[in-house]
């Protein structure tokens, strides 16, 4: 996917160079590789859907810093990990693991739904149905803490949690002041956890009765907001139809993922949203019957076509 942050930056004050040196130093950091390492192991024995980690890019934190003026020592994601399940049954045992690999850590439960759906109207930035771990650990030589976030949630809760974060909460193509762009990412992060649920679980008729509901109720009163940032939200909502996508062809396209360069990865993602917007202009009813309607549609295209056509 093709990233609305801006990174053409360049360190200058002596905040930012004092960032730059640490990024680089656990770039290159034999402990942080083989803590990864342990967790990448640790995701493989759970059988979890899918692993995700990152070093935090040099360009990336420093657009960052410029944004929370938050100094080196106050941030809390420079190692990110994510531990992406099945089902929120699943997040529990890694939680554990992680209470005893990380005892001092910072634990954060979301996984409490009537938490997080009260009330409707958002005033606050929450994360995906899961956990959250913050931890500091002294994985480089000099025994300097390393900033580690861990988040631990559902495949629906890394669903919405994708679909917001990039099109709303990351996108500076917009002047939106950021307590504002946070509400909005709230909003829109609920919005499209319902989505998915609704497309990806196998619910019951009271569950699903229950959940579209809870989504219509969200969007009436927040309908206001939410046109006044229209494109924004329109943007999210493809981000969804490639996402679930993406999801349910997981086991084709990791096994292609290593072979395929960035540019060929952005390519199929912009291909995904582009058909997934013709689909869903095609359908007829309200906006969640639509909305799930082209996201059954475009789960259908083969992917191997989709590859290829890109």
């Amino acid at each position: 996917m093709k990233t609305k942050m801006n990174l053409d930056v360049v360190a200058e004050t002596e905040e930012e160079k004092k960032i730059e040196e640490f990024l680089e130093m656990l770039h290159t950091s034999k402990e942080v590789q083989e803590f990864l390492t342990s967790m990448r192991e640790e995701a493989k024995n759970r059988k979890v859907f899918k692993y995700r980690e990152r070093i935090k890019d040099v360009n990336s934190a420093i657009r960052t810093h410029r944004i929370n003026k938050k100094k080196l020592d106050e941030v809390h994601d420079y190692v990110g990990i994510s531990f992406i399940t099945n089902n929120e049954k699943e997040i529990y045992p890694i939680i554990n693991y992680l209470k005893e690999r990380l005892p001092n850590a910072e634990y954060i439960d979301f996984v409490d739904e009537e938490y997080i759906y009260s009330p409707l109207v958002y005033i606050k930035w929450v994360p995906p149905l899961g956990y959250n771990v913050f931890a500091k650990e002294p994985l480089i030589p000099n025994e300097r803490e390393v900033p580690i976030e861990i988040r631990v949630c559902s495949k629906e809760g890394y669903i919405s949690e994708q679909s917001a974060y990039y099109s709303v909460q990351k996108n500076d193509m917009t002047n939106m002041p950021i307590e504002e762009k946070q509400s909005l990412r709230n909003i829109v992060q609920h919005i499209t956890y319902k989505l998915a649920l609704l497309v990806t679980r196998s619910l019951t008729e009271d569950e699903r009765k229950k959940h579209i509901e809870e989504l219509n109720n969200i969007i009436n009163k927040n309908r206001e907001f939410l046109e006044k940032h229209i494109d924004l939200c329109k943007d999210a909502i493809l981000d969804l139809g490639r996402l679930v996508y993406k999801c349910e062809h997981d086991s084709e396209i990791t096994e292609d993922e290593k072979n395929l360069s960035k540019g060929e990865h952005d390519d199929i993602d912009e291909q995904l949203k582009i058909k997934f917007n013709e689909i869903l202009k095609k359908e007829e009813g309200n906006e969640v019957e639509r909305i799930c309607k082209a996201i059954r549609k475009i789960i259908l295209i083969d992917y191997h076509n989709l590859k290829i056509a890109s």
